[in-house]
């Protein structure tokens, strides 16, 4: 009997993100980084096929080892949004979640009266007139290229080696999929009202629409402790884990009595 840790990476990344922040748990937790679907070779989406963020929840849950007696959960960006869908699943004994910019654009999108003018303009330029959601493009390269850019900055994906590209290229539809996930998600931000610690992490340089959504659970979680990371964007996580080892460190001397 024990408790874990279970960190769910994000879109087009896998478990090593989280390898340098697993150094100091906390005595008695133990930590789960599992694949997500569709990024193992064995377990690539066909292109055209459904998914949706409860098929991720069912293939996580099966993760947990039976007689946990509690889990912290841990998510960055898309985990946070799968983090915080798990959290609201009855019967799971979630003890804290830290999370590092989750995205719930669904919730955002329908919320347009209380966008600032930056969040409503790149709100409009992903899902106007040429929408990361077009099925047509979904999962492309142009599409994984606009993806990629747009979470790092321009030129991103031209500039990484071909490798990590040939490697990102199979996963595309799974990516896609997790894109339509968040976006058309119909719970509000309420919806993620916990009574629970929580922990909601941002870098200083992140995008105005994942600041926005931060802010937003935090105001529905007035217990949540809101962490802005100096420096860092969205991908902080991959590039200063020191910074972001320092939050997480932070995190379990709250709520580890």
């Amino acid at each position: 009997m024990s408790e874990v840790a279970l960190f769910i990476h994000s879109t087009a990344t896998g478990p090593f993100m989280w390898r340098s922040l697993l150094a100091d748990l906390p005595e008695g937790i133990t930590p789960l980084t599992p694949v997500n679907r569709g990024y193992a070779p064995h377990d690539l989406l066909p292109r055209g096929s459904a998914f949706s963020v409860q098929d991720e929840v069912a293939h996580l849950k099966a993760q947990i080892p039976p007689g946990t007696t509690g889990i912290h959960l841990g998510g960055h960006s898309y985990g946070g949004f799968v983090a915080l869908t798990l959290a609201r699943e009855m019967g799971l004994p979630v003890r804290s979640l830290w999370l590092y910019e989750p995205v719930l654009f669904g919730a955002l999108r329908a919320e347009p009266q209380r966008h600032s003018p930056e969040v409503a303009a790149q709100v409009a330029d992903l899902y106007g007139a040429n929408s990361m959601l077009d099925e047509a493009e979904g999962g492309s390269e142009g599409w994984i290229e606009r993806f990629i850019d747009y979470w790092n900055h321009p030129g991103m994906w031209a500039s990484m080696p071909e490798k990590a590209r040939a490697m990102t290229r199979p996963v595309g539809w799974k990516m896609f999929r997790e894109v339509c996930s968040v976006s058309t998600e119909p719970q509000p931000f309420a919806h993620y009202q916990l009574d629970l610690p929580v922990t909601l992490v941002h870098g200083e340089r992140t995008t105005p629409p994942a600041q926005a959504m931060v802010s937003r659970l935090a105001e529905v979680n007035p217990q949540a402790v809101v962490d802005t990371l100096p420096g860092l964007g969205h991908m902080g996580l991959l590039g200063d884990p020191a910074s972001v080892r320092a939050s997480l460190q932070r995190h379990w001397a709250r709520v580890i009595a």
